[in-house]
């Protein structure tokens, strides 16, 4: 489905995205809506769509074989395996080996232009090696990420595997063409999370 300005709204709350950490970092100050003191952080929700929205027109710019996606949260597994599948890009799923970026000797070795993270704190060796070789970085960032080494920031819950898919979803819905467009209408957001799907 193809949510309609009000709906995201909703989706957002309802999946968390918003919700950001207590700790932050500096950086991350101007995605931040409001404070709940001692508990947490609200962020932006208006940022965040137009971070989606930015991160689509720049992955629009690459061959999808040259794309990467990393992420370690396991409850993100099966946003992530679709997205991957529908988008037609390449995915490390769970522990990412330092050199796959750089060593070509490795059997999972990747050389994709630009890299998308979950979590710019779980995912450094990923990043490590990406800036090695000059490869951009799209970042899913929570308050307490360092955006060092992050070229464009998505704000959001990175902590959350309904928030990561979420936000996957949206992307997708951006940077999809008309006939993956027509593919995820037809995908209810509860199965894009909660099962592998056929594309």
């Amino acid at each position: 489905m193809v949510f309609k300005k009000i709906e995201k709204i909703e989706a957002y709350k309802q999946y968390g995205t918003r919700i950001g950490l207590n700790a932050n970092n500096k950086a991350m100050e101007r995605f931040i809506f409001k404070r709940i003191a001692n508990k947490f952080t609200i962020l932006n929700i208006k940022l965040i769509d137009e971070r989606i929205k930015t991160a689509a027109k720049m992955l629009a710019g690459y061959n999808r074989k040259d794309i990467l996606l990393v992420c370690t949260l396991d409850s993100a597994y099966y946003a992530v395996y679709n997205f991957a599948k529908l988008m037609n890009i390449s995915v490390n799923f769970g522990r990412y080996l330092a050199g796959s970026l750089t060593n070509t000797n490795y059997r999972n070795f990747f050389e994709p232009k630009i890299l998308i993270v979950t979590d710019p704190g779980m995912n450094k060796r990923a990043m490590n090696d990406a800036k090695k070789i000059n490869v951009p970085i799209i970042g899913i960032c929570n308050t307490d990420n360092k955006l060092s080494f992050v070229d464009l920031v998505i704000p959001g819950n990175n902590k959350s595997g309904n928030s990561i898919g979420l936000m996957l979803y949206l992307l997708a819905g951006e940077f999809a063409n008309k006939s993956e467009r027509e593919k995820l209408e037809n995908v209810k957001l509860e199965d894009f999370l909660s099962k592998e799907l056929e594309f």
